[in-house]
């Protein structure tokens, strides 16, 4: 929203010529195959469309081994059925991944189970890991697999390896050792730890880990007040310049990220993703990620249909349709189970597919001034179009006064160009979003975020006026009109 000349809280240069991150991956969701609800084919087409919506850019995509892997004959050879209903619905994930150009982290969510036959420190284990990546390479034909992630945070006492560290360094390196005799280490970077920030030191300081890592990843659930406090930004920039300084060249990005905010611990569910604030939040944390000099982060989660709480903390007589865990963007069983609401897309879903679709992978992040104000920030992306340089720039305003920002970015005076403008706003205070009142039309189709309005003739070198009421996202891009600017 352009204000009228007056005051102006802040003002905001951006050095596009600083670049915090040259191949920033993206801010993407995780994307899980549906294992315990069967889904139409017409949902998942529906599901299909709002990725693309989004211009997925980035995701983690978990399995078990026992998908594959039936155990091993007599003769100590694995038996494998790679065309077992839970694999066919993983193929339904990553073909859709490739035909849209998605980088995918693929990874094991934990142990062997039990069927299969052997532990984690079997290195039968890392065979037949290797052999499954190399069908996804090579059969499927997979080029969107980009990293391989094994075991979902292995510090935690939740998780296969109970937060034992000389446990999960064993089976980390047995997988290096497989992936090296089948040169799977040049085709695709290991993920390390996937865990806290302390595991993470503890990489950096291992040589062996080091020589390993393809990526830094970390999970983080936050509280909005560290948040709101720019406490992301500052965890996020103290992990980026500890990676470059003792594994330089490495990204570091967050694999999991979402809030903790009165979480229902045992249902796992986070109830705010309905709130209009929780978008805000979210959309925040990207910005300061940006900040840091971080190479992306992937939001938990895209559906709430495609996870169950572990089946121990339920009830015979529940319906275990309820003990789904609700942190998506939408439930698409909604209707289905007589919750037509549930499937609607959330207010969460415009500020992170904004994010989403015009910071995308690839771009170079830059830096842009802090604003001297409490929780008021701004973070900026150009995107390489020939010799030519697209310009994203998002604005957060998660405090509860109303702001007003100048941007200015130097190298681009000169040119007058065409923006788009996008507004994460609720000025109403009714928990939906001013530019979307309606999610779906009278067909019943969803209806995406589109541009609040249009500005022409914009020279971003003499500045533009940013309203930002209290609670609220602002995008303003060139690459919805593609009007690519030579920078200086």
């Amino acid at each position: 929203m352009m204000s009228n000349p007056g005051t102006v809280d802040a003002e905001i240069a951006i050095d596009v010529n600083e670049v915090l991150s040259s191949n920033f991956l993206g801010a993407g969701v995780q994307v899980s195959p549906y294992t315990t609800y069967e889904i139409s084919d017409d949902d998942w087409q529906l599901i299909g469309q709002r990725m693309g919506n989004m211009r997925l850019p980035l995701t983690r995509v978990m399995l078990q081994a026992n998908w594959y892997c039936k155990g091993f004959n007599d003769a100590g050879e694995p038996v494998y059925d790679w065309d077992s209903p839970l694999m066919q619905r993983l193929y339904d994930v990553l073909d859709w991944c490739q035909a849209h150009d998605v980088i995918v982290m693929l990874g094991e969510w934990g142990a062997p189970p039990e069927e299969v036959g052997i532990e984690m420190s079997d290195r039968r284990w890392s065979r037949i890991v290797a052999d499954c990546v190399l069908r996804m390479l090579d059969t499927r034909a997979y080029s969107c697999i980009q990293y391989y992630n094994l075991i979902n945070e292995p510090h935690g006492s939740w998780s296969s390896t109970a937060g034992d560290w000389d446990l999960w360094r064993l089976v980390i390196t047995n997988l290096h050792d497989e992936f090296m005799a089948r040169g799977l280490d040049q085709r695709i970077g290991i993920s390390v730890p996937d865990a806290g920030g302390d595991w993470t030191l503890k990489c950096l300081d291992d040589d062996r880990l080091r020589s390993m890592a393809g990526i830094y990843d970390e999970h983080w659930y936050l509280m909005h007040e560290s948040i709101k406090d720019g406490g992301a930004e500052t965890m996020a920039r103290k992990q980026v310049e500890a990676v470059a300084a003792k594994d330089p060249g490495k990204p570091f990005f967050l694999g999991e990220v979402g809030l903790m905010d009165d979480l229902d611990h045992v249902k796992d569910c986070q109830y705010h993703v309905y709130d209009f604030w929780y978008g805000v939040t979210m959309a925040d944390i990207v910005v300061q990620l940006i900040r840091s000099g971080s190479a992306g982060l992937i939001a938990w989660n895209l559906d709430d249909a495609m996870h169950q709480k572990d089946s121990e903390y339920a009830k015979p007589e529940d319906d275990p349709y309820d003990w789904r865990k609700i942190w998506g963007l939408w439930n698409i069983l909604g209707a289905s189970r007589g919750k037509p609401e549930e499937r609607l897309l959330r207010p969460w879903f415009y500020a992170w597919s904004i994010m989403s679709r015009y910071f995308p992978s690839g771009c170079q992040t830059v830096k842009a001034a802090d604003s001297g104000l409490d929780a008021v920030r701004v973070a900026a992306a150009k995107i390489q179009d020939g010799d030519q340089w697209h310009l994203s720039v998002a604005a957060v305003n998660n405090s509860d006064e109303a702001r007003t920002l100048r941007l200015l970015i130097p190298a681009a005076a000169g040119q007058p160009t065409t923006l788009s403008l996008f507004e994460y706003f609720d000025t109403e205070g009714n928990n939906r979003v001013d530019a979307w009142p309606e999610v779906i039309d009278d067909q019943g189709n969803d209806i995406y975020p589109t541009p609040t309005r249009t500005l022409d003739n914009v020279d971003l070198g003499e500045g533009l006026e940013l309203a930002l009421p209290s609670k609220s996202v602002l995008v303003i891009t060139t690459l919805k009109q593609r009007r690519a600017l030579k920078l200086t």
